[in-house]
């Protein structure tokens, strides 16, 4: 999947376990502080290129820090605390298990299902029986990793002041070391392989 990032404007973090080139845009969102208001950019989502079907081994996704923006209709945008952002990795990590093909009332169930564990396991978020600690290393500074082990696969996340991340999939990686890359620097990276593909007529 490859996705525009024209008129990013938000950090992106980006895996260093696996060469630049290696990483796709698996999703990006955006929101407002109200309906007629700007667009920002939410998150953006990033995974191992070129893969198709099935779980992926691992992605790493990016939760903008917005502060608190006011909107004309008196409503605010919200940065998410670190425990929702827990929760959302491990939703996340769930629902990527659902096997396609499945009727409408057992997708309903399962999506629930995952709904429920997410929030469970987030509350313990600071039990380091549910949530190990360990590091991250993004550009050389040390950030603390919260991770979380479970049978579907494992969930991370850390906060690195401008952006929230978020790890999680199949397979953890044997380091966690990221890099936090600016706007021009994430859309310089993660269009190359776009652009390099229709100079060569490649889809």
């Amino acid at each position: 999947m490859q996705t525009s990032l024209a008129g990013l404007d938000m950090p992106v973090v980006l895996p260093r376990w696996v060469p630049s080139g290696a990483v796709e845009v698996v999703s990006t969102g955006t929101g407002r502080a109200d309906a007629g208001g700007p667009a920002y950019w939410d998150d953006i989502s990033l995974g191992p290129a070129g893969h198709r079907g099935g779980p992926r081994p691992w992605t790493v996704r990016t939760l903008a820090r917005r502060g608190c923006r006011p909107g004309s209709d008196g409503r605010w945008t919200v940065d998410p605390s670190l425990d929702r952002a827990a929760a959302t990795a491990v939703v996340e990590l769930l629902l990527n298990q659902i096997p396609s093909g499945l009727p409408a009332d057992d997708i309903r169930r399962l999506v629930n299902a995952a709904g429920d564990t997410g929030d469970r396991v987030a509350r313990r978020l600071m039990d380091q029986r549910t949530w190990q600690r360990t590091q991250a290393d993004v550009d050389g500074h040390a950030f603390v990793l919260w991770y979380h082990r479970r049978p579907e696969g494992f969930a991370a996340v850390a906060d690195l002041g401008p952006a929230v991340l978020l790890v999680h999939g199949q397979v953890p990686p044997d380091v966690w070391v990221f890099a936090l890359a600016w706007p021009e620097q994430a859309r310089a990276l993660l269009d190359r392989p776009r652009r390099a593909g229709q100079a060569t007529g490649r889809a």
